[in-house]
C-alpha cells in the first residue's frame, strides 16, 4: 500500500475515531482496510 504520510494521518485518525472520511479524493485512500470513505461530490443516483 503506498500511501503519503498526510494521508496515512488522516485515516488513522478517522480510524480511531471509527469515523467517514470525507474527500473528492476516494483513490488516496480506498487502499486502506476499514476505512469508510464519502465522496459527497459523487452522484450516486
Amino acid at each position: 500500500m503506498n500511501i503519503s504520510l498526510p494521508d496515512a494521518v488522516i485515516a488513522a485518525s478517522a480510524l480511531s475515531l471509527d469515523a467517514t472520511l470525507v474527500t473528492r479524493n476516494e483513490n488516496d485512500f480506498d487502499r486502506v482496510p476499514g476505512l469508510k470513505v464519502l465522496n459527497p461530490f459523487r452522484n450516486e443516483g
